[in-house]
């Protein structure tokens, strides 16, 4: 759902609860704290923020983020998104705002 994109004419801003993610600027904020991400990461969060709450399969990810050009395996898609994870803790043991969605993909949760 595009709803949760605040500049709907050309998306280049998501805000999903406390997570600002600025396409332009490549900046991700949680909260006040800025969120360092590589280019990679930063796709696969955008993505995932592009329709909050939607499940996307991995084979889905592999084609948004990397494209049919370059040959990169499903554990791929997994090693990245448990580095977004980490970086968009808020403290240690907090829920995590990106949900895996087991035999399916992955998903942003929508608060």
């Amino acid at each position: 759902m595009m709803g949760a994109l605040t500049s709907v004419s050309d998306r280049t801003r998501a805000v999903i609860g406390p997570l600002t993610i600025d396409k332009l600027r490549h900046e991700v904020k949680l909260g006040v704290r800025k969120i360092n991400l590589t280019p990679t990461e930063f796709a696969l969060l955008w993505r995932l923020a592009s329709e909050p709450g939607r499940v996307f399969r991995r084979d889905e990810l592999l084609g948004d983020v990397w494209g049919d050009a370059v040959t990169v395996e499903d554990r791929t898609v997994d090693t990245h998104m448990s580095k977004v994870r980490r970086k968009l803790r808020q403290s240690p043991g907090s829920p995590s705002l990106i949900e895996t969605v087991w035999g399916i993909g992955y998903r942003l949760k929508q608060l």
